[in-house]
């Protein structure tokens, strides 16, 4: 298979933030419900979890592997289709920087299973379909994981993170060079282990359920919680190994869940219980 990388100035809008002086407001105003952007035909299920952005496109993907992607321009559905070979959870989900051919739609999406074996399926995206072309696994021989875990990345610094821990107790980030397709052994797998880890980021209680995760350089951007819990975006610093600030988003009535940064943008998506069509799409300032 051949592989293609994108260009620097493709990924231009996932550099890392560099100021040693970041504060951002994370000021929020709403995007879209892309429930008015779905046609009332689509039948939408499972609850909103991972959500990705390239270019003009945005993705979606639901508990047990419904995927949406819309067309921000068009303000339309653009797809919707359920992901061969994956029922997971689908809780955290980023575009990489790989194509898996020169005439491929989109970069490869790596999506979290986060229960069970813990993988991130490397998914390349179709018009009407979608296949996992890779999968990644963490071994977590130490048991320092000792409930569910995703993925995150790091794009502009070629890494990838795990993510999880302990509902109300300590979350732990671990950071891993990048696999590429290349990496994959003869069963398209890629197995990290404890001697792959890079460095790892704990925080002991300053973020009580955890949810998806981007990572950005320095900073990293990792929602929190669910109803009737308190939700936060928070914002930490992994040179200190801190949380550098925290936003409560609990007014919104929604429950945080993907997100992807943009420029001078953190998108997150958010979960409506009982109601998957209508995942809603809030922008917080990094100014």
């Amino acid at each position: 298979m051949n592989r293609f990388i994108l260009s620097a100035a493709a990924a231009l809008a996932l550099l890392p933030v560099t100021s040693c002086r970041f504060n951002p407001s994370l000021k929020e105003e709403l995007v879209v419900d892309f429930a008015d952007w779905t046609p009332d035909s689509v039948e939408v299920k499972g609850s909103t979890q991972g959500f990705a952005m390239w270019e003009n496109y945005a993705v979606v993907v639901h508990d047990k592997g419904q995927c949406c992607i819309f067309d921000m321009d068009g303000k339309s559905l653009w797809a919707s289709y359920k992901l061969s070979g994956n029922e997971s959870h689908c809780n955290n989900a980023f575009f990489g920087l790989e194509k898996s051919s020169e005439d491929a739609l989109f970069p490869l999406l790596y999506i979290s299973e986060c229960r069970g074996t813990h993988a991130c399926f490397v998914t390349d995206l179709g018009r009407d379909s979608a296949r996992i072309v890779q999968k990644i696994y963490f071994d977590n021989e130490n048991g320092d994981y000792p409930g569910s875990f995703d993925w995150a990345p790091d794009l502009g610094n070629g890494f990838i993170y795990t993510y999880g821990g302990k509902n109300g107790s300590f979350k732990l980030l671990k950071k891993f060079r990048m696999p590429s397709l290349a990496d994959s052994d003869g069963s398209g797998e890629v197995h990290l282990r404890e001697a792959d880890v890079i460095d790892e980021i704990r925080f002991e209680d300053e973020i009580n359920i955890w949810q998806g995760s981007f990572v950005d350089g320095r900073y990293a951007f990792l929602p929190d919680g669910y109803p009737p819990h308190k939700e936060y975006i928070h914002v930490a610093d992994l040179k200190k190994k801190e949380i550098l600030l925290s936003k409560e988003v609990t007014d919104l009535g929604l429950e945080p869940e993907g997100l992807v940064r943009k420029g001078d943008w953190l998108y997150v998506v958010f979960h409506k219980k009982k109601a998957p069509r209508h995942s809603t799409l809030y922008r917080f300032s990094l100014k």
